[in-house]
């Protein structure tokens, strides 16, 4: 597809799709390279942002495609205007909507209205998994402004709890989790923080990957939307 070797600034969907591109192959890269090590430096954090932000950007390639391609207006804006998306009934500039669900819900209903010209490009099965909702709600609630993975939230701390590898542990937990690892037990990460009178004062273990789960459920979502805007690229845009 020609897109792939030309300038951003050319493709019909003013680049929104080529960056997402670009967003998720570095985030692909970036997770082989420190899987061995991840969890304790928090690589997690840069993966899981630019994998949110490449899915905000392939809705948002989406819907600059088919308002173009079907010669749909933002409004009072013309389709080949500056995109908007239809959140609650007001028109608003994309720089101004970054929640992954007003963008998906728009463009769902783009492919609701739109179904007859859908149906009519019959070389690709233009349809959702029902996982694709509550992918979403959970994207959302997690990472509402795509500034979760992104920032330190120094208002609420309690927030970022999530986010480390280290959870805070009682005496008790340490214990056990000590003594668990004898024999052929898991090996333990524990840290101890002594006052100077060497008194147990902080202790922190070794829980796992940080959000495992929404790790997944995030790459999961961004392929299903990488694979729609590679259909749309091709089978739509001529490979525009």
């Amino acid at each position: 597809m020609h897109y792939l070797l030309t300038p951003l600034h050319t493709h019909v969907d003013f680049g929104f799709g080529r960056t997402g591109d670009a967003f998720k192959e570095a985030a692909d890269k970036l997770e082989d390279e420190t899987k061995p090590h991840r969890s304790l430096g928090n690589e997690h954090l840069p993966v899981n942002y630019l994998r949110r932000h490449a899915l905000e950007l392939y809705l948002k390639s989406a819907i600059v495609i088919i308002h173009k391609r079907l010669d749909l207006p933002y409004g009072a804006e013309p389709a080949s205007g500056e995109p908007h998306v239809l959140v609650t009934g007001e028109w608003r500039l994309f720089q101004r909507v970054h929640s992954i669900r007003d963008l998906w819900i728009y463009l769902a209903s783009l492919f609701r209205e739109q179904k007859a010209f859908f149906d009519s490009v019959s070389s690709v099965k233009w349809s959702f998994p029902v996982e694709v909702d509550q992918w979403i709600e959970e994207i959302e609630q997690l990472d509402p402004r795509s500034t979760f993975f992104r920032y330190p939230n120094p208002r609420t701390p309690s927030v970022d709890v999530s986010k480390d590898a280290m959870a805070p542990g009682t005496p008790e937990e340490i214990m056990k989790r000590l003594q668990a690892s004898h024999g052929d037990g898991p090996k333990q990460f524990i840290v101890l923080m002594e006052n100077d009178e060497g008194e147990v004062k902080r202790s922190y273990y070794y829980a796992g990957e940080p959000l495992a789960g929404f790790g997944k459920t995030l790459k999961d979502c961004l392929d299903l939307f990488h694979g729609l805007h590679a259909a749309m690229r091709s089978e739509i845009c001529g490979g525009a």
